[in-house]
């Protein structure tokens, strides 16, 4: 067992490098909270910049809380297709990332409570819907043999949580089609992570068939990548005010790097186009954020 000598923080920070790469977490959030902050007082919702701190706060603890159900509820796939992962080698038990998920989860219900009540409560909301996924209840259950719907329906929890962090700000669920528009734009951008992260190399494919090359091949995986890029370029251009020539400059990086992929599929590849997707992810927001 790895974890053997190793105290529970020394452990954790391994883990977060594992599976919860702030080094990517971060500067994407912090764009997100850029152009959130933009579209809202673009349409005239000002607030002090301390309360998207501690919206970008919340964000990374739900993230990680996801992260957490991900790994307890694909536990008994990963421990045969993915034996090197974390939680599969013994680096951390099932029941101290289960605490750290609850933690993580609290930290925000409890931001977003204390930012409004609407949002609190619609945080809470989401929080169990994460859990009902967790434990794969009702409909959850009967969608998992369905590979893209499945991931669709776990995706949603990301389109939920822009909309929580509106409500936290403008305290009502009454938006005009700007505001709509960038909440589309900023899930699509989820499900490009997704994609990308999702596109391997043919050596690194397992025979549960997870990821999105092995779905669509290496050429069909890395053009719905770029796809997606697309559409959240269309979703941020519908804000309005917004030059299409900075929009499309910003997807430079993902066309060069689904190419790469799509041409050499190796591990180098399979760096690149998840490098490539989250610099594009960061320079969408960047010029919403510029622009309005």
């Amino acid at each position: 067992m790895e974890k053997s000598g190793q105290s529970l923080i020394r452990r954790l920070k391994i883990y977060q490098s594992e599976r919860f790469p702030l080094v990517f977490l971060i500067p994407t959030t912090f764009s997100i909270i850029l152009s959130t902050h933009a579209v809202l007082s673009f349409n005239g919702f000002d607030e002090a910049w301390w309360k998207y701190g501690l919206l970008a706060i919340a964000g990374i603890s739900f993230l990680l809380h996801t992260r957490v159900i991900d790994e307890l509820r694909d536990k008994e796939i990963d421990d045969i297709y993915h034996p090197n992962r974390p939680l599969q080698r013994g680096l951390i038990s099932s029941k101290e990332i289960l605490n750290l998920g609850y933690l993580n989860g609290g930290v925000f219900v409890t931001i977003h409570l204390l930012l409004d009540p609407l949002s609190g409560m619609l945080s809470a909301g989401l929080l169990v819907y994460s859990i009902l996924a967790r434990y794969e209840v009702g409909f959850i259950k009967r969608l998992k043999p369905s590979f893209w719907l499945y991931n669709v329906i776990m995706l949603f929890q990301m389109l939920l949580l822009q909309l929580i962090a509106y409500a936290a700000i403008t305290k009502t669920l009454i938006w005009n089609s700007s505001i709509w528009w960038h909440a589309f734009g900023v899930f699509i951008l989820s499900a490009l992570i997704e994609a990308a992260r999702k596109c391997l190399p043919p050596n690194e494919e397992t025979a549960y068939l997870d990821s999105y090359s092995s779905r669509l091949g290496i050429h069909g995986s890395a053009f719905v990548t770029f796809l997606l890029g697309c559409l959240s370029f269309y979703c941020f251009f519908l804000i309005g005010n917004i030059y299409a020539l900075w929009l499309a400059i910003s997807l430079i990086p993902l066309f060069v790097c689904c190419i790469r992929f799509s041409a050499k599929p190796n591990k180098m590849g399979r760096n690149l186009i998840q490098l490539g997707a989250v610099m594009s992810y960061i320079s969408l927001n960047l010029i919403v954020w510029l622009c309005l």
